[in-house]
């Protein structure tokens, strides 16, 4: 009895700590998170995106919470500020800001840590300063979903990969030159007030589904099927298209990756027609400031035969692979429904007809 009683001892232990060690982990990922409000940092890092389909080397200036990028190639010149609040793209020769949801690291972070382990892997050195490695995985089994590569005197994150839901590299950040406590003036932050101020979607404020089906004029209503370990946000009303179409948007989460369902009434969709999607210039999903100018028409929005509310010959159902994430369009018997995220295909069928 006693020897039971000792190896149970024993392994109770072995399970604390490693609980422990799990949770000094994800501590380390979160204060990266909020490192620039202990310190300033100047210098020039590597961005890329897969939406952007560009790698480029970008002037950083980022001091208490807020980072700027300057980016320059050619006669082209552009800016991404990370405000805290928004992530704004600068074009200085249209004078106009594009305005985005800011991007970060995990949606919800206690979501996040029951959905996914973070552990150390080897560290190494990042712009010549020793890091400690750190991969966040699903617990379910699969690829990395990030990589952070953590400075370890500032726990500043030097160097920030993020992969799709099949182990493809999707966006990343590189700091190739780095230094601390420089002076930062707060002016480089802002938006100068004769630009333009454009937002770069139509979405509404988040409600519950019974508010958004009041609110969207129909029945708004949930998949019966959502994927393992998502959990939903809430609803946002939503402007598809040039044509102003009003859509439908339930938004779930792991933690980390964002499924958005989008519906609308068969008939509505019939008559609208479609139509391009609004533009979506220099969008990046949440696991790193960075990135090309990524311009051109798509992103969620979606052309009008791609995967928005448009006609596209009949296909019940269109699929379609946009690197960072998916999408897929399903005309069930009374909805049109649009699923986007970063899962399989399978799992896409899933929800979309476990809407009706």
């Amino acid at each position: 009895m006693r020897e039971r009683l000792g190896v149970a001892a024993v392994v109770v232990a072995l399970c604390a700590g490693a609980a422990a060690a799990q949770a000094s982990v994800w501590e380390a990922v979160w204060r990266s998170e909020d490192a620039l409000e202990r310190v300033s940092v100047v210098g020039r890092a590597r961005t890329m995106s897969v939406a952007g389909q560009r790698t480029a080397v970008a002037r950083v200036r980022a001091a208490k919470g807020k980072v700027r990028l300057d980016y320059e190639a050619g006669r082209h010149r552009w800016s991404l500020v990370d405000n805290g609040r928004e992530l704004i793209v600068l074009y200085p020769m249209r004078q106009e800001a594009l305005v985005h949801p800011r991007p970060r690291l995990a949606v919800d972070r206690k979501l996040a840590e029951r959905n996914y382990e973070a552990r150390k892997v080897s560290g190494g050195e990042v712009a010549g300063r020793a890091v400690d490695a750190i991969e966040i995985v699903p617990r379910g089994g699969g690829p990395a979903a990030v990589r952070v590569w953590l400075d370890r005197e500032t726990g500043f994150a030097l160097k920030r990969e993020r992969y799709n839901v099949e182990g493809n590299l999707t966006t990343g950040t590189e700091y190739v030159e780095v230094e601390y406590g420089a002076a930062v003036p707060g002016e480089v932050f802002l938006v100068p007030q004769t630009w333009r101020r454009m937002p770069s979607d139509g979405r509404g404020p988040r409600v519950s589904t019974a508010e958004l089906s009041r609110v969207i004029g129909f029945e708004v209503k949930e998949p019966k099927h959502a994927p393992p370990g998502y959990v939903l946000l809430g609803g946002h009303a939503r402007e598809w298209g040039r044509g102003g179409m009003r859509v439908a948007e339930l938004r779930y989460t792991d933690g980390l990756r964002v499924l958005s369902v989008f519906e609308r009434e068969k008939g509505e969709w019939m008559g609208k027609g479609g139509g391009r999607g609004g533009r979506h210039e220099g969008r990046h999903r949440s696991g790193g400031t960075g990135g090309g100018r990524g311009r051109g028409t798509g992103g969620r929005h979606g052309r009008g035969g791609g995967f928005g509310f448009g006609p596209a010959g009949g296909e019940k159902m269109t699929l379609v692979e946009r690197g960072t994430e998916k999408a897929l369009r399903y005309l069930g018997r009374e909805m049109v429904v649009v699923v986007v995220g970063d899962v399989t295909a399978e799992e896409l069928m899933r929800v979309a007809k476990s809407v009706e």
